[in-house]
């Protein structure tokens, strides 16, 4: 009987475990949420000899779409959709995309998955050194984060920034993101972020 009890209790633990999912929230307050949403941007930004996937898709060097690989494995696969988020967004300066997470893994720990829309604005020509990025969706982090961000901002970053492997870069944000404890909302704030840095975890209830 005492014997039952236990695996009783320990099955319990058991499905507790699973449907608190195995990492931590994310922490870090503003700062954290901008973190995770500049590492989960970073792919259609990343560099090749023909340029970024952005790029390439909307001077015409690839048509339709365009998969990326994430640096520690999985993809996103970049979508060429000239349709805006709204009349006000429409610009013949901008180009659309929708982003498709498959497993994204930048960091070595966590994993994107989801979906967003990414509307591209530039002055002059695709490959230009500063970009206003306005992105729309919601992604699932899996790993020793379990979290999603909600976003609706727009970020403004310098093309090299974006696709940067290593150091600190700044970026500028407007919009709101949301994670399952915060809402946060940035008012063209410059955020510094460690690229590569592992995302903070909530401690104790706290960010």
């Amino acid at each position: 009987m005492t014997r039952l009890v236990r695996l009783s209790v320990l099955a319990v633990a058991s499905a507790a475990l699973v449907a608190c999912g195995g990492g931590a929230k994310l922490g870090g307050g503003k700062e954290g949420a901008a973190q995770a949403f500049f590492e989960a941007s970073q792919p259609a930004g990343k560099n090749s000899a023909q340029g970024s996937a952005m790029q390439r898709l909307a001077s015409g060097v690839t048509l339709g779409a365009e998969t990326v690989a994430c640096t520690h494995g999985g993809s996103v696969k970049l979508s060429l959709d000239l349709s805006s988020f709204d009349s006000t967004d429409t610009d013949s300066a901008s180009f659309g995309f929708e982003l498709e997470y498959d497993d994204c893994n930048e960091d070595g720990v966590n994993e994107y998955d989801g979906k967003m829309k990414m509307l591209f604005d530039f002055a002059g020509t695709p490959d230009s050194a500063f970009m206003s990025l306005r992105f729309k969706g919601k992604l699932n982090i899996n790993g020793e984060i379990d979290d999603h961000l909600e976003v609706d901002i727009t970020q403004s970053v310098s093309l090299v920034d974006m696709g940067a492997a290593t150091g600190s870069v700044t970026v500028k944000l407007k919009g709101t993101i949301k994670t399952s404890q915060e809402t946060h909302t940035y008012n063209d704030e410059a955020i510094t972020i460690t690229v590569g840095g592992a995302l903070p975890a909530e401690v104790d209830g706290n960010s």
